[in-house]
């Protein structure tokens, strides 16, 4: 049994707990107060679990409790508002809008955001499923189970801590090792478009930075022992080695494909490859118990230096330069994987700067502040226009329903327009698809159900519908549809075994509500264009921030945090750039954003990014090694350059001969030189000229004034 513990994920921990926490609170408030109370309080419990996802314990309550409360809200004004179909449409627009508009305070409220259009659902199901109730008593029960599961919740999150920070920081690994043997495919000499693989480097990028945020979650907001101090350790050496994997793109394209050219390649590529099997080994001891890898770094070194020796390149070959500089930076990795590796294996406890204040700028943000309403409050946002689409969505939705034939389920049609119509066109399409198929799976595993008359074999099959449906949402969403299905299919059977379970309006209603979700992604649409000007602000801004912080000699302790703070800053507005050239894929192609000057604009990003880390450690690594004087001369004039072109403010007008780093060449030399200060006014060099190039690729995204429009 352990070791079965041992092998189920996150999610899936997360749909086992809400499954029994859904099943406690059913058995627990049916026994003490009688199963119409019981069958009530599921429906609180259901719409709380929304917002109940992996999270530390502290941050459990705050999210639970007002689905909980919204959901006993909802159901109250729904029972008072039954015997009126024109007060219930408006009830429905209402409920709509004010809950999409929950969506300003980011992704954390996307649960939130469905849990009062859920509670709508089961409150007008209320009376075909539970029998009579006064609507103020069941909106009591629903709150009560809402809070019973509330409970649940907090002791599963306390009980589940310590797996949940091990699964989260083994999910980070295992992304970094995805991505360094995906540097190392393309190193060694990957085949495809450039295009491609642009596209494939953004999305590991995305994929890392969000495994890395969701460590940083869990593990920071740990309470200090050894335990948490070591991983925490651990998730700030992948930080640092995310930031050694995105420099190690830079210059390997100069080493060309001829035959001393590939040979490079592969034994830089084969030495990657080694890194990441000492990240998957890392990986596996973390998340199973299994033993730590064996590591060496002088045995790695010595490895590289003779695979490098044996390339027979053309004598005086000056790529030999850049070859020891490339070897160099691999080094670097070599010695944070071994040092990662060393203090998971160490039972000392040494003393951290690392305090929790000092952690807790790196965690996501928590809480409902009004002040993040305000900016959505007008018909250019995003969120307003789709709380509105909505609005007019759904309540369409429940009269269509209500004058269907079929007319006794009008929230079915209700529900299939709320799951399937999401914020942006790429989501609905994506939903509304497989929506339409997971309901079709749901309606078959019922016809098999439907021969069952044990009722508790079948509320046994509903809570394992509930914990897969809650355990799938964002994963595999034809999974969650048919465990949805599954639950809306079952709850009829349950009270009556052998009856009809619908199924043929579960389908009209899942086609027609999948169709009416589509249609209303073009109304008041939020095309990704619209977005282009403020992520290219927060763009600008983020890494006009992150230059003025790293582009310093030796920076101290403030500086630092300073630095990693606004690297994280940076790197999350590449990732919504990112998103948002996924995103505008699928739109109309008259409003699609142009794919090569998005991707410019991202590919240049990171370099810069790359170039910055790059120059940082440089400085920290190489202090020795580098000319002081020369160093603190050249970092405030690239400073102040950088910040200046990114902030769009006019050049200071410098003469090129001026520059410290102008006669910079392709590559200085390294190899048995003492001075790598070439290297670091090389760099600083780059910075600029990525800078400019970014600037203008985002000036090319902005849309042009309509006198200018061809």
């Amino acid at each position: 049994m352990k070791s079965f513990f041992k092998r189920l994920e996150a999610a899936h921990l997360n749909g086992l707990s809400v499954a029994l926490g859904v099943s406690v609170t059913h058995a627990l408030v049916g026994a003490l107060f009688g199963e119409t109370a019981g069958l009530a309080a599921v429906g609180g419990a259901v719409c709380a679990s929304l917002p109940d996802v992996p999270n530390p314990p502290q941050r459990v309550l705050p999210r639970v409790l007002p689905a909980a409360a919204a959901a006993g809200l909802v159901t109250l004004l729904v029972g008072l508002a039954d015997p009126s179909l024109p007060l219930t449409v408006a009830l429905v627009a209402l409920v709509a809008f004010l809950s999409l508009m929950t969506l300003a305070w980011g992704l954390r409220a996307g649960p939130l955001s469905f849990a009062p259009v859920l509670a709508m659902v089961f409150a007008m199901a209320w009376d075909r499923t539970a029998g009579s109730a006064s609507p103020l008593e069941h909106a009591l029960w629903v709150t009560a189970g809402g809070c019973v599961y509330a409970g649940w919740a907090r002791a599963s999150a306390v009980v589940l801590r310590h797996r949940l920070r091990e699964l989260a920081l083994a999910n980070a690994l295992r992304a970094a090792e995805r991505q360094v043997r995906s540097r190392a495919q393309r190193i060694a000499g990957a085949v495809g478009p450039e295009e491609a693989r642009i596209r494939a480097s953004i999305a590991d990028d995305v994929v890392l930075a969000d495994a890395l945020q969701a460590a940083r979650d869990q593990v920071f907001a740990a309470r200090r022992s050894p335990r948490s101090r070591r991983q925490t350790d651990l998730v700030l050496g992948l930080v640092e080695l995310r930031d050694l994997l995105l420099a190690s793109r830079l210059d390997t394209e100069l080493l060309g494909q001829d035959f001393p050219g590939r040979q490079w390649r592969s034994a830089l590529a084969d030495m990657l490859r080694q890194l990441a099997g000492a990240l998957r080994a890392l990986a596996d001891s973390v998340e199973f118990g299994a033993p730590l890898p064996e590591v060496s770094v002088d045995g790695w070194r010595a490895q590289l230096a003779a695979r490098l020796a044996e390339v027979e390149a053309p004598p005086g070959d000056s790529r030999a330069h850049l070859v020891s500089a490339l070897q160099s930076r691999l080094g670097h990795m070599m010695d944070d994987v071994a040092a990662m590796v060393a203090r998971q294996a160490s039972p000392d406890d040494p003393d951290t700067p690392w305090t929790p204040e000092r952690l807790a700028p790196f965690v996501s943000p928590e809480g409902w502040p009004l002040a993040a309403l305000k900016p959505h409050l007008t018909l250019q946002s995003g969120v307003m226009r789709h709380a509105l689409r909505s609005a007019l969505a759904l309540s369409l939705a429940y009269a269509l329903g209500a004058a269907l034939p079929w007319a006794a389920h009008p929230f079915w049609l209700m529900l299939s327009v709320a799951v399937v119509l999401r914020g942006n066109l790429e989501q609905t399409l994506a939903r509304r698809n497989e929506r339409i198929i997971g309901t079709v799976q749901g309606c078959l595993l019922v016809l098999l159900l439907a021969h069952v008359h044990s009722v508790p074999v079948l509320s046994l099959c509903f809570i394992a519908a509930v914990g897969t449906a809650h355990a799938y949402v964002n994963r595999r969403y034809r999974v969650a549809a048919t465990a949805a299905t599954l639950m809306a299919l079952l709850q009829p059977l349950m009270l009556a075994p052998g009856s009809d379970p619908a199924i043929a309006e579960r389908l009209a209603d899942t086609v027609i509500g999948a169709g009416l979700a589509w249609l209303f992604s073009f109304v008041l649409p939020s095309w990704e264009r619209a977005a282009v000007p403020r992520l290219a602000r927060q763009l600008r801004g983020a890494l006009a921030r992150h230059a003025a912080n790293m582009l310093r000699w030796l920076p101290d302790a403030e500086e630092q945090i300073a630095q990693r703070l606004s690297r994280q800053q940076a790197y999350a507005a590449l990732a919504a750039l990112a998103a948002a050239a996924q995103r505008t894929r699928v739109e109309p192609e008259r409003v699609r954003l142009p794919e090569a000057e998005i991707e410019s604009a991202l590919s240049h990003g990171y370099r810069l990014m790359a170039l910055l880390g790059a120059v940082q450690h440089q400085v920290q690594r190489r202090t020795t090694r580098l000319d002081a004087a020369r160093a603190e001369t050249a970092l405030p004039l690239a400073r102040k350059a950088c910040v200046d072109i990114l902030k769009g403010e006019p050049a200071t007008g410098t003469d090129p001969a001026e520059i410290p780093d102008a006669d910079a060449g392709a590559w200085p030399q390294h190899l048995g030189q003492d001075d790598l200060t070439p290297w670091l006014l090389r760099r600083l060099r780059l910075c600029r000229i990525e800078a400019r190039e970014l600037v203008a690729a985002l000036d090319q995204l902005q849309p042009q004034p309509a006198g200018e429009q061809k």
